[in-house]
């Protein structure tokens, strides 16, 4: 287990960006289950008129986009390497 996390965290010191970007979507797919997909569309519109937005939904909300940004992040970080092997 010790020499597991030795390699990762070797890898994510030399910038090895596949092992950066599975960790990144790991982090973004967790903060999704946690706190949900943001329902941008729908508050955008007024959907909500009788619901009162509170700071607990507006932190959710923000955590929800930076899970979302971090699982895109996680998937081009990848794309990277994969592209650069096809060369």
């Amino acid at each position: 287990m010790c020499d597991f996390l030795f390699k990762i965290m070797h890898s994510v010191a030399v910038f090895d960006l596949n092992v950066i970007g599975l960790l990144t979507g790991f982090l973004g797919g967790i903060l999704i289950t946690f706190f949900g997909l943001p329902s941008i569309s729908l508050l955008n519109q007024g959907m909500y008129v009788e619901i009162q937005i509170t700071k607990r939904m507006r932190i959710y909300n923000w955590l929800a986009r930076i899970g979302l940004f971090l699982v895109m992040a996680g998937f081009f970080l990848q794309l990277v390497p994969a592209v650069q092997s096809v060369k």
